[in-house]
């Protein structure tokens, strides 16, 4: 028989937890001031030792920091920490949809061209089938930004590569918050556009085509984004 002994509870573990996904949930904010050791052991029901426990795993993971004689306060994260799974994908900036376009940019037009070069007639059929469920759904945002995601990750899988296959795998709800975002902002249109194209291209195994297509489709993408964010934040000074 295979049995195990029982294991006190880790009380120490369960109040970092709860911490952590205090931060990563958006309640306690960037910059925000954690209350004071003894606030915290009574709103946990905890020793002070306990809350130091957590509070010192919290500032060795850069999830907080302490300054002395002033308290502890939460960091801003970066999308980084995503990919080591410490940070919420719904914790991102406009600044870091930047980075993850940047990044997508280095990627996915390569990605695109061996698509297109490796491409048979089922993967062709099951990106045929996604773009149409992306024309069902461009009135909703969330429906339609999981299809678009669905789109450019069945790209990878096309690819035939494992390692971009599992730089997708790896940062998958970072992809998925930033293309919703980007939908919020931009609307559905040029996604289609260029998806048609992509997809086109793809069936005509034409991949320096599919490269191209899918670098515009990202340059645009930066171009608006950056139009869309600076004429907010120029609005929001006004």
């Amino acid at each position: 028989m295979n049995i195990k002994p029982i294991r006190r509870v880790n009380v120490s573990g369960q109040v970092f937890e709860q911490m952590k996904s205090l931060i990563l949930s958006g309640d306690w904010a960037p910059g925000t001031r954690l209350p004071s050791e003894n606030n915290l052991a009574d709103l946990f029901s905890v020793s002070r030792i306990t809350i130091r426990q957590g509070i010192h795993r919290l500032v060795a993971l850069g999830l907080a920091e302490t300054h002395p004689g002033e308290g502890t306060y939460i960091r801003t994260l970066s999308p980084g920490q995503s990919i080591s799974g410490l940070m919420s994908a719904a914790y991102l900036s406009d600044d870091d949809m930047f980075s993850v376009l940047e990044f997508r940019k280095a990627i996915e037009g390569y990605t695109a061209e061996l698509a297109a070069q490796k491409a048979e007639a089922d993967d062709i059929k099951n990106l045929e089938i996604i773009y149409a469920e992306m024309e069902q759904k461009k009135g909703d945002v969330e429906e339609f930004s999981e299809a678009d995601y669905r789109f450019h990750y069945e790209l990878a899988v096309i690819s035939r590569n494992p390692l971009i296959l599992e730089s997708y795998n790896l940062i998958g709800d970072l992809f998925r918050t930033a293309m919703k975002h980007i939908v919020e902002k931009r609307g559905h249109s040029q996604g289609l556009y260029y998806h048609r194209l992509i997809l086109d291209s793809i069936r005509s195994q034409d991949a320096d085509k599919c490269r191209v297509f899918m670098t515009q489709h990202i340059d645009n993408t930066y171009a608006d984004m950056a139009a869309s964010i600076g004429s907010g934040q120029t609005a929001s000074a006004a």
